[in-house]
Formats: C-alpha cells, sequence, structure tokens
C-alpha cells in the first residue's frame, strides 16, 4: 500500500491534497542541493591577516578580504574545482578604491587550469567601473598584466584608474590555461599620476597563496 501524506495546499487544489510518499522524497531532493547551492554562492569576509585570506591587497592598503564559493571548471574533472577570493576598499571608505579577484585550482594537477572567459572584460570588473569609468585607454600588455586606464568621473575620492588582469604560469591540458587569474581595477587620488610602470607595480604587489 502506497503511503500518503496530507498536506496543506491553498489554492486550486483546495485546502488539503494527499501526496505518495514517493513525490515528496523527490521534491526534497530536489529542493535541499538548491538550497544548498544558494549558499555556496555567498562571499564570506575573512580576516586578511589569516592564512585563510589567499589574496592580500598590496602592504600598506587597508582593505576588506572575503572568500567566494567554489566553481566547477567545465571539462575538468572535480578535483579541479576552482577557489575565489577577493578583496577591496571599502566603498564606504576615504582612501582610493583597489579592488581585486583571484580565481585558481585548489589542487594542482596536470589538468588543472584557469582560463580567460568571455566575461573576463577589463570594463566589467566590478560596477564601480561600469558606473564611473570615463575617457578609457587603448589596451596594453606590460609582461603578465594587461591594464586598460580610465578616469573616474566623480574626481574627488579617485581620479586616475586602471583596470587590470594578470595570469599566472602557462598550466592545464597542452598547456591551454593558467595556474591563476588576478582581475581588478585600482586607483589614485585625484591630482596624483598613474602610469603603466606605478600600476604594474601595485599589481604585482598583490599577493597570492594558490598552494596552502
Amino acid at each position: 500500500m502506497t503511503n500518503l501524506v496530507r498536506m496543506w495546499m491553498p489554492g486550486a487544489l483546495g485546502h488539503r491534497a494527499v501526496l505518495p510518499m514517493w513525490l515528496l522524497g523527490l521534491l526534497a531532493l530536489l529542493v535541499f542541493p538548491l538550497a544548498a547551492l544558494a549558499q555556496q554562492q555567498e562571499w564570506t569576509k575573512i580576516d586578511c591577516a589569516s592564512s585563510d585570506a589567499h589574496l592580500k591587497p598590496p602592504p600598506g592598503i587597508h582593505a576588506d578580504c572575503f572568500q567566494g564559493p567554489f566553481k566547477q571548471p567545465m571539462g575538468q574533472v572535480y578535483a579541479c574545482r576552482l577557489s575565489n577570493f577577493s578583496f577591496g576598499v571599502a566603498a564606504a571608505g576615504t582612501e582610493p578604491r583597489i579592488f581585486a579577484r583571484a580565481t585558481f585550482p585548489r589542487r594542482q594537477g596536470k589538468t588543472c587550469s584557469v582560463i580567460l572567459e568571455q566575461n573576463d572584460n577589463p570594463q566589467h570588473v566590478h560596477k564601480f567601473v561600469e558606473a564611473e569609468a570615463t575617457n578609457w585607454s587603448p589596451s596594453q600588455t606590460v609582461g603578465d598584466i594587461q591594464l586598460m586606464f580610465f578616469d573616474a568621473k566623480n574626481q574627488k575620492r579617485e581620479g586616475k584608474c586602471a583596470t587590470f588582469i594578470k595570469l599566472g604560469p602557462v598550466a592545464g591540458r597542452a598547456g591551454q590555461g593558467y595556474q591563476f587569474k588576478i582581475l581588478g581595477f585600482l586607483c589614485k587620488a585625484p591630482g596624483q599620476p598613474l602610469d603603466a610602470a606605478a600600476a604594474v607595480a601595485l599589481v604585482n604587489a598583490i599577493r597570492i597563496d594558490t598552494e596552502n
């Protein structure tokens, strides 16, 4: 005999509906993974000075650090799931903004790597860039760093700025990926100069730990 459960179902089904146990089990299998997935999509604030922070701002810059959700790269095994970390100067602060987000596989292997994806666009690395950037420069590459300069519209807290993409050493199957990628932007206070050499020096001062 099929086990039945009487449930409150307002609406077109009337006040109550009788559902078989197998259907309730199926609903549970669908709902619980979705709730877990939603939880995994959250970014958690962590201590920048702790070992949990695998991406840290350059020395002397006060920022908040975050750990993001794991990401499963398409076409790679589950052991190659990707970690996400970020840091940024608080929007409510007074210092010029700097933001960076890193993605990398926590378990290194012959096929573990990251790639540049279609949405890794220097002009869309952060909502501040999308809303406040003007007078874009052509893209230029210095070593392993791609730069695009822009002016902040407000010119009260930020003046000259640059977006950047920094790629780690070649990795993955047939060398088609990288050990890590860091995307972000940085700004100087109004009136302060910002050239390629200064931007590269600041990006290279970002500390990333992909081993532990």
